[in-house]
């Protein structure tokens, strides 16, 4: 339904599993707890949302220390 509806719409590789990979680094960029991705998505594996939030990984920790500003004064 995914593929059918980005097509649809003029968009190409769209599919569940790059929704997966993307609404898994949202939801950790937001702050969002790993047991609870876990349970929205039906993971029973730690493995899963490490595999899926990976593609974006280093983007996170960035972004933590820009909010943060840890060494930005030295």
């Amino acid at each position: 339904m995914i593929k059918r509806r980005g097509l649809s719409a003029g968009l190409k590789g769209v599919h569940a599993h790059r929704w997966r990979h993307n609404f898994a680094h949202e939801w950790k960029r937001a702050g969002g707890d790993t047991g609870d991705l876990m349970l929205l998505l039906g993971w029973t594996s730690e493995d899963m949302p490490r595999h899926y939030g990976e593609s974006a990984a280093a983007e996170r920790p960035q972004e933590t220390q820009l909010r943060m500003g840890i060494g930005e004064h030295v």
